[in-house]
């Protein structure tokens, strides 16, 4: 149910029935006076633009390239032979066509664009190339563009012969809040696909949002069809079973909305928790949890935090929510008051104070966070997170590694065998108090549990470095920079690389 462009194979997906490379056959349809002396116009210009090559004809050849190439996925190696068999017959449209749907796989989205558009010219629009270029459009961050294109395909398509197309639209109509389209399109694939979980569910998930009783009984039906989705659904099924029971429109939308929360459905909160505000202008906490959703969704829940606070000034989660708002958009300042005021109502919660020992961390106020970092250990000593990030507050650090910072690793480790930033967290302050051997080991445990981890490849770098492995550390710290460029551990893996250039 993804909603980025697809892959397209080297075959003939889609492809115009009949039609091969060496051109249209006698059967073909005579087009009308003047729409052949157009296409001749479009055609002649072509052949002036595109400078068609003098060279003997390979097209044979480009095909099988690109369809050897495809199967290997080097889809770069297939969207240049068909790009230059594009080029050396600029007047056949089906060769244009081909040589989009290899530039879509190959990510070269603005060369799909042209191409399909030459082909359009060519021989005329059909559903295949609509929902081509409309992927072609998505891949360039077009969403609206594409979802037009693949509306105009859908007009001339029978919904029942391609439901690639619906799901496209579903995905796409949900990720820029069109709802009601996106519930209709579901609705269509649901018929389509009658025994799928996931497409019911998404059907269950957005119907909820809008009209949540009308969701019980596809909830009941998702729990049926996979045991996975099971717990995901119960949820959703105990909030709104617990709002109607109150007989409160507001309180069942807030009910909802606090479940997609705890899904991580920031876009389906919003729209709950905007039903219930909107119903109950006075609802605070659905103030403050939609803060939280439109935060997770990188717009701004200032607003909305603000007025969770005025409606209800001691409720320590609307403070501690307006706290991780200013920590998120990276202003520990202004966050550290809310947290202040959120640990004084609720003394006894620990991610409050863990919180604020990020919050003073990142101001590098060193002994405050580890103040708080430790309280939040004693508040949850079996908890192996608060173990994990009082951990990693000491070896990013590098501040008490060896007194503290290692038992604590220790601990989180062993509270979370199967964590991969556990293992790192403890790699890495071995490492730091001079056991390599051991150190090593618990880097590798990491790497197996999590080879896509950015503090993992940078630590590993530190390692290798400290081995005197220049060549290893070069392709950790790079690797670091790969996976986080824009973040800590790319930062402090550039540093590293220029301290270790020969």
């Amino acid at each position: 149910m993804g909603d980025s462009p697809s892959a397209p194979s080297g075959s003939a997906q889609g492809e115009p029935s009949g039609r091969s490379w060496r051109g249209r056959s006698a059967n073909d349809g005579l087009p009308s006076l003047r729409a052949a002396a157009a296409r001749g116009l479009i055609l002649a210009a072509l052949i002036l633009i595109l400078r068609p090559q003098p060279l003997p004809l390979a097209i044979p050849q480009a095909f099988r390239t690109a369809q050897d190439k495809t199967a290997e996925q080097e889809y770069a190696v297939a969207a240049e032979a068909l790009e230059n068999a594009a080029a050396r017959l600029p007047y056949d449209g089906y060769v244009a066509y081909r040589a989009g749907i290899a530039e879509i796989s190959a990510q070269h989205f603005d060369a799909a664009i042209r191409h399909l558009l030459v082909s359009a010219a060519i021989e005329g629009w059909t559903p295949t190339k609509r929902i081509a270029l409309g992927d072609a459009y998505l891949g360039r961050g077009e969403r609206v563009v594409a979802l037009a294109q693949w509306e105009l395909a859908r007009k001339d398509t029978p919904a029942s012969r391609d439901d690639g197309l619906i799901v496209r639209l579903a995905n796409n109509y949900e990720a820029i809040g069109r709802y009601p389209e996106a519930i209709a399109a579901l609705a269509h694939l649901a018929d389509l696909r009658p025994t799928d979980p996931l497409v019911h569910y998404r059907l269950a998930l957005l119907t909820a949002a809008t009209a949540p009783t009308d969701a019980l009984a596809r909830l009941t039906l998702v729990a049926s069809l996979s045991t996975d989705l099971a717990p995901n659904t119960q949820a959703l099924a105990q909030a709104i079973e617990a709002g109607r029971a109150s007989g409160d429109e507001a309180y069942t939308f807030g009910r909802v909305g606090f479940a997609f929360v705890q899904l991580k459905e920031w876009g389906l909160a919003e729209l709950a928790l905007t039903r219930a505000v909107t119903l109950n202008t006075g609802y605070a906490d659905a103030y403050a949890y939609l803060g939280l959703a439109q935060d997770m969704q990188g717009k701004d829940g200032l607003a909305a935090h603000e007025q969770a606070i005025a409606l209800a000034p001691q409720s320590p989660l609307s403070q501690y929510l307006a706290g991780l708002h200013w920590r998120r958009a990276g202003n520990s300042e202004k966050a550290l008051p809310y947290l202040k005021q959120a640990q004084a109502l609720d003394p006894q919660n620990p991610a409050i104070v863990a919180e604020m020992g990020g919050a003073y961390a990142s101001l590098n106020d060193l002994a405050q966070a580890e103040l708080w970092f430790t309280e939040a250990v004693r508040l949850a000593p079996q908890s192996p997170q608060f173990w994990l990030l009082l951990a990693r507050f000491y070896t990013d650090h590098e501040y008490n590694v060896a007194e503290l910072g290692l038992p604590a690793a220790r601990m989180a480790a062993g509270l979370n065998p199967s964590s991969a930033l556990a293992a790192d967290a403890l790699g890495y302050a071995l490492v730091l108090t001079g056991d390599l051997v051991n150190g090593e080991k618990a880097l590798e445990r990491a790497l197996s549990l999590d080879p896509n981890l950015p503090s993992l490849y940078y630590h590993l770098g530190i390692l290798y470095a400290v081995q005197g492995k220049i060549t290893e550390a070069q392709a950790a710290f790079n690797h670091t920079l790969a996976l986080d460029p824009q973040g800590p551990y790319g930062g402090l893996a550039l540093k590293a690389l220029a301290q270790i250039a020969p």
